[in-house]
């Protein structure tokens, strides 16, 4: 699962969102006066967040669904001279032995679990590697955003002759796009790579009652960032942050 994302994932630039969003995160924690001596990041992807972490004095780790994804994020992790744990895992139900101060879950990766009782599980899972007082950070596309904004066709070309096409298609609280993209090769060749992934969506509401019947407190909705803001219902994009 993902591993066709993986050989284009970075090379197309999607590693950005991690890159830009950790400053931020980070931001927020000094602000809040919470230091973390360790982290967990869950569907770590290339591991560009864990990275971010990492050269921001934290033990962090990762784990991913994907075999392919991990390999690239132990690439890009050597690439800057660390060595960082990746655990080869599904985030709805692993057991890793150990608990962390933080654990983070981005780039709306939750709504890759189609079925809300792996929401359920993936709360529980991460209440159990929590030490006290332990932070947990996802981020979500909403109901509003599935419903808004995918359903379209977009192609975007890349300066080095790169290109994808994306395609979705929004069914109210689930949808389906399709990325097809062509890797420039010598002359007029092109490498041909596609994914095609699901997301779901839930209320807001249904989120935040199972999270405090996991044992979560301190639940916060915040935006892209981390604003706390009146009309939760108008965020696209949701990030949400709770304690034990």
């Amino acid at each position: 699962m993902y591993d066709e994302f993986a050989k284009f994932y970075d090379r197309l630039g999607w590693d950005s969102y991690a890159k830009e969003l950790w400053p931020d995160f980070k931001k927020y924690l000094d602000k809040a006066g919470f230091k973390p001596r360790t982290m967990l990041d869950l569907a770590c992807g290339t591991g560009t967040f864990c990275i971010g972490a990492l050269k921001d004095g934290i033990i962090v780790e990762g784990l991913d669904i994907s075999e392919e994804m991990l390999k690239k994020a132990v690439e890009n992790a050597k690439s800057f001279g660390f060595d960082i744990k990746f655990h080869h895992g599904d985030m709805s139900s692993f057991h890793l032995g150990k608990k962390y101060d933080l654990i983070t879950c981005t780039f709306d990766a939750i709504n890759h679990m189609t079925e809300f009782d792996k929401w359920k599980s993936m709360f529980n899972c991460v209440k159990n590697h929590l030490n006290e007082k332990g932070v947990f950070m996802f981020d979500m596309n909403t109901l509003k955003d599935l419903n808004d904004n995918w359903n379209n066709i977009h192609i975007r070309k890349y300066p080095n002759g790169d290109y994808y096409i994306s395609k979705s298609i929004s069914f109210g609280d689930s949808a389906f796009i399709t990325f097809t993209a062509f890797l420039k090769k010598e002359g007029r060749l092109y490498e041909e790579y596609e994914e095609t992934v699901q997301e779901s969506s839930f209320s807001l509401d249904a989120v935040v009652d199972e999270l405090k019947c996991a044992g979560f407190k301190d639940i916060r909705i915040m935006n892209r960032k981390f604003d706390v803001v009146e009309d939760i219902y108008s965020l696209d994009r949701a990030f949400i942050l709770c304690s034990i």
